[in-house]
């Protein structure tokens, strides 16, 4: 073979003979088709509502028709109670949604204002400046009364709600107390006479007036105490109790303790 370089020139150098290798043709790369597929499962969610209407029927010592009567009523009454409340709760979202909104205005405003004075150049920064501020005092004091209106007419609102939530309460607190003196009378004249026989303790001699179909249970309660005497009084109402002694007079009758405790209630109206 032809020495095409000359060992002068090869000099500092190690050359080697350089062999060929002969590579098979007719190989073909092995082709790897790559498949995905994608599982999509689709669930069909099915939504059932059912309405159970449970009724409850309570066997008073009155007659059945009135007692279904005042359940009816009372019923109503907690039906009208729970949809003032629930319109008591969108209105306050209402609120803070109105309040968040105003809010967002607000600081978007201010940023606007201040990325749009300093992109301006420095020779209108003053002018645009001015501008600028007042544009973005005339957005918040709008905003602000927008605010203030809001609140105003919230307010109001829920004054309204209030009280009619007031003599909703008041109205089922009657009726409860109704049904109980209808049926356990004398359980509610026993509890009120001990109490007032502790705050008159000091009295050397107590007169406790109470209903007619009190009167029985009562003078058993405190028969031995020698110092209380129990009289039986039609003017006094079912439940109730009027003791009076020389270190004074205390009329515990029910309804009246519910009439004084409704007029303070009502009167912040």
């Amino acid at each position: 073979m032809k020495t095409l370089i000359s060992s002068d020139a090869t000099e500092g150098h190690i050359i080697s003979k350089y062999s060929f290798k002969v590579l098979a043709f007719g190989g073909s790369p092995q082709n790897t088709n790559e498949k995905k597929s994608v599982l999509v499962h689709t669930e069909d969610d099915t939504v059932s509502a059912k309405e159970e209407v449970e009724g409850s029927h309570v066997q008073d010592t009155v007659p059945e028709k009135i007692a279904e009567s005042r359940d009816d009523l009372v019923e109503s009454l907690l039906k009208k109670t729970d949809d003032i409340s629930s319109n008591f709760i969108k209105m306050q979202m209402k609120l803070e949604a109105a309040e968040e909104e105003h809010k967002i205005a607000l600081e978007a405003a201010k940023k606007e204002a201040y990325e749009q004075g300093v992109s301006d150049g420095r020779s209108q920064v003053l002018a645009e400046q001015k501008q600028v501020s007042q544009e973005g005092a005339n957005q918040f004091a709008k905003s602000v009364q927008t605010l203030e209106q809001s609140a105003n007419n919230f307010e109001n609102a829920l004054e309204g709600i209030q009280n009619e939530l007031m003599h909703a309460a008041l109205d089922i607190a009657h009726e409860v107390i109704l049904k109980e003196i209808s049926s356990d009378s004398q359980e509610i004249a026993k509890i009120l006479s001990d109490n007032l026989i502790k705050e008159l303790q000091s009295a050397s001699q107590v007169t406790l007036k109470v209903n007619p179909v009190d009167h029985g249970a009562i003078s058993e309660k405190v028969g031995s105490m020698q110092h209380v005497e129990v009289v039986s009084d039609s003017a006094v109402s079912p439940g109730g109790v009027i003791a009076i002694s020389d270190a004074g007079n205390i009329d515990s009758e029910i309804m009246k303790r519910f009439a004084g405790v409704k007029k303070a209630a009502l009167s912040g109206e």
